[in-house]
């Protein structure tokens, strides 16, 4: 039996060529066996499933993407050549193309808004409370990340907001955040989390990697635990508690406290720093 997903995508790609028999004969494969793909009878052998890949300028994961998936990535990929074939990706989207089919587990329980917590890079002595939002968009799973505080403490001191958005994968039951600063875009945080295994997510534990904003630019890897808030909150009064706080503070659920805190992981550090040599 053939896969639906493919002899769907067959067929809108053969919809770019004069006719199926224009395909086959630039294909060189026979008009009946070609019927039998496209009618789910058979699938392909493995040779003649690449030499349809290459002829159509995609790759063997996509063709066998779900079809809206799959139309969306043929509408970003530019045509050329001879019967208006596709032309191919460059090298390096194709492996992040991948990722990204690889880690269609479904992701909606994990869905909704955060607090993230971990020891600030630039004030390694207070906690950085942030709101995290995830989301779907494009067959794509997003984040965006908002760190609120002061860039000195006091309370006449500006606000200082840093923004974060990216993408969320899943991957052999790890989740990986990767996020790329939104002001400059000259900085990229990755955080990679374990996933909440019971039914209902409450939290999320891992470590995040990134630079600290202050002007030694320190590259930073420390303890993160998100706190999930559901997916509809009152977002003015959750960024409104976020910020840098005292590991004692009121804003510190107990959890993190334990967590966070320096002897609860046999380390005199809460987090390393990378020292240039």
């Amino acid at each position: 039996m053939g896969e639906p997903d493919f002899a769907t995508n067959l067929k809108y790609l053969c919809g770019f060529y004069r006719s199926v028999t224009d395909v086959c004969r630039r294909l060189g494969i026979n008009r009946q066996q070609f019927n039998k793909y496209l009618t789910e009878t058979s699938m392909p052998s493995r040779h003649t499933m690449r030499k349809i890949c290459d002829f159509f300028g995609v790759e063997e994961y996509e063709i066998l993407l779900p079809p809206p998936e799959f139309r969306e990535i043929v509408a970003l990929r530019p045509r050329g050549g001879e019967g208006g074939q596709l032309a191919p990706l460059p090298p390096y989207v194709a492996p992040v193309e991948a990722l990204f089919a690889a880690s269609r587990t479904e992701v909606g329980r994990y869905l909704g808004h955060y607090f993230s917590y971990r020891f600030s890079f630039s004030a390694p002595d207070r906690v950085l409370k942030s709101v995290v939002r995830i989301w779907k968009q494009d067959n794509r799973v997003m984040s965006k990340r908002v760190e609120r505080f002061h860039e000195e403490e006091g309370a006449d001191e500006p606000v200082l907001l840093v923004k974060y958005t990216g993408y969320l994968m899943y991957l052999r039951d790890r989740i990986y955040i990767v996020e790329n600063e939104m002001l400059s875009g000259e900085e990229v945080s990755e955080t990679i989390l374990y996933p909440g295994y019971r039914n209902h997510v409450s939290w999320l534990s891992g470590l995040n990697i990134g630079v600290s904003t202050s002007d030694d630019r320190r590259i930073g890897c420390g303890r993160v635990l998100y706190q999930h808030l559901g997916r509809k909150i009152d977002l003015r009064r959750a960024l409104e508690s976020s910020g840098r706080h005292d590991l004692n503070s009121e804003e510190i659920p107990d959890v993190v406290r334990d967590q966070l805190s320096p002897a609860s992981h046999n380390s005199s550090e809460a987090f390393l720093f990378a020292v240039p040599r």
